[in-house]
Order: structure tokens, then C-alpha cells, then sequence
């Protein structure tokens, strides 16, 4: 017989969805809903270039905006594959990502995101690329390809 109040861990499971329904939602973002449930502080990038490493509050999003852009991420491709949450904060987030080199190569792999929620909002995530080498050499050709031609998108 299910409960009639959800576990915090499935709480906290619903506002990774919907922080993740918003911010790939067709047609671009719900910048509300991502305000509404999120208060990051903190997040850690692991994809293999020199700008890797932990980022906190203001320095966030340059640093999530430059990691796309020079992976040559695609946002609206990105899949969440599967949410887990067992304890009373972390879920885990299973997902796919794609994007394309400088010559137009495809890439696709998985991430894995730890994200904290604390009270309703996501405060901190950690990002796990399955191949950061290939994001260091796709970000460091398409960073000296903009450093040659700084109008190149």
C-alpha cells in the first residue's frame, strides 16, 4: 500500500526532475522554475580541461557556459536516463550527453551528477564525464581554434 507522503528522498528525486524538465524543456528553459529550485553554491567540474575543478555562486555559470562551449555541447540533446536517491539529500543523476568537435565529429557519453537538495533546492552538484580526456582534447582544439579567430562560434 503506497504512503500518502512521499520519502525525502523521492522529494528530493522530484525537484532534480523538475529542475531537469525546466532546464531542457523544448523550446528553451523555464528560468522561474530553475530559480525556484535551485540555490547553488557550489559545483564541481571534472571534464578534463585546465578550467576544471570546483566553482562556487557567482563563478558557476561562466564556468558551466564555457565547459559547453568548448565541448560543443548540445543542451537540448542531453537525456536523463535515471534519478537515485536513497539518503536524506543526495540523488544521483545518470544521463546521457552529446555534442560535437570542431569538425563536426559527434560525441555521446554518460554522466553521472551528485546533487544536493537541501530544503527544496538543489545547493551543490558534481559532475562525472565517463571520458574526460576526449573533452580536454575536443575543449583545448576549439579553444586555440577561438584564440586564432575570436568570432568563430
Amino acid at each position: 500500500m503506497p504512503t500518502a507522503h512521499p520519502t525525502q528522498a523521492e522529494a528530493n528525486k522530484d525537484v532534480v526532475r523538475r529542475f531537469y524538465d525546466a532546464a531542457l524543456r523544448e523550446g528553451g528553459p523555464d528560468f522561474a522554475t530553475l530559480k525556484e529550485l535551485s540555490d547553488e553554491q557550489e559545483v564541481e567540474l571534472n571534464w578534463g580541461h585546465p578550467d576544471s575543478g570546483v566553482h562556487h555562486g557567482a563563478a558557476i555559470a561562466p564556468a558551466r557556459h564555457r565547459m559547453h562551449r568548448l565541448t560543443g555541447l548540445d543542451v537540448a540533446a542531453i537525456r536523463i536516463d535515471e534519478l537515485i536517491a536513497e539518503g536524506p539529500t543526495r540523488v544521483v543523476v545518470a544521463a546521457t550527453n552529446s555534442g560535437t568537435d570542431i569538425h563536426g565529429t559527434p560525441w555521446t557519453m554518460t554522466v553521472l551528477e551528485l546533487v544536493d537538495v537541501i530544503d527544496g533546492k538543489i545547493t551543490k552538484k558534481r559532475s562525472f564525464y565517463q571520458d574526460t580526456a576526449l573533452l580536454r582534447d575536443i575543449s583545448l582544439e576549439r579553444e586555440a581554434a577561438l584564440a586564432r579567430n575570436p568570432n568563430q562560434h
